[in-house]
């Protein structure tokens, strides 16, 4: 179903205040990068994903992680994680499925066992990165959503018990590939004026969750 013309006026809105840090960091110089807008961090770190170089996946996965926890305290320490606990043989694997990866692929992600990537918030980062077009991030703060009183999309997730990360399996894998399906046919049907990809309706929406606009997210992932 369309969104109205309020709806859309609404989430456009969103997009243009979608803040998140525009960041990612260059390892070999050891410096912040700052991008003009989120379209220069997605070029940098999808072409470090799909390197020829081990090295270059390394610190494509080590970016998502730095862009991903950009205002959070513990960030470096995540990155720095990752790196020491990474292998070799995790790289190389992670390198030839990403290079190939068709669909959803957040199971077929997870089983590669990268650390600090065993839930589907940054999982789906991976996955959005590769295709921002047609692929978004499924995160802690969508999942907010599941407390307004509309049903939406993400009251279909499952959770195990005393859960603190949105678990990865194939049912969650089905919801996270409708999240997809349903911010691509906004983008594509409700957005053309906005050149929009999937991402950009995801981002919108995710901001007016964190500007406590959730009513009017859900309101929005409900109708469309």
């Amino acid at each position: 179903m369309p969104l109205s013309h309020t709806q859309q006026s609404a989430l456009v809105d969103a997009m243009r205040r979608y803040d998140f840090p525009c960041v990612t960091y260059d390892f070999v110089n050891r410096r912040e990068k700052t991008h003009d807008s989120m379209r220069g961090v997605e070029t940098e770190i999808r072409g470090q994903l799909l390197a020829n170089r081990t090295d270059g996946v390394r610190d494509g996965l080590a970016n998502i992680l730095y862009w991903g926890y950009a205002r959070i305290g513990y960030r470096d320490h995540r990155v720095k994680q990752f790196q020491e606990q990474v292998t070799d043989q995790q790289l190389v694997e992670a390198s030839s499925l990403l290079s190939r990866l068709r669909g959803p692929g957040v199971c077929d992600i997870k089983r590669v066992g990268l650390p600090q990537f065993s839930g589907l918030s940054f999982v789906s980062k991976v996955r959005m990165f590769l295709d921002p077009c047609n692929y978004v991030v499924l995160d802690q703060k969508l999942v907010k959503l599941r407390e307004q009183p509309i049903r939406t999309i993400f009251c279909d997730l499952t959770f195990a018990r005393r859960a603190t990360s949105i678990p990865i399996n194939k049912a969650n894998e089905e919801v996270y590939e409708r999240w997809c399906q349903l911010c691509r046919r906004i983008a594509s049907q409700c957005l053309q004026m906005s050149r929009s990809g999937a991402v950009d309706v995801e981002r919108g929406i995710f901001q007016m969750v964190a500007s406590n606009n959730a009513l009017r997210a859900a309101e929005i992932v409900a109708t469309a």
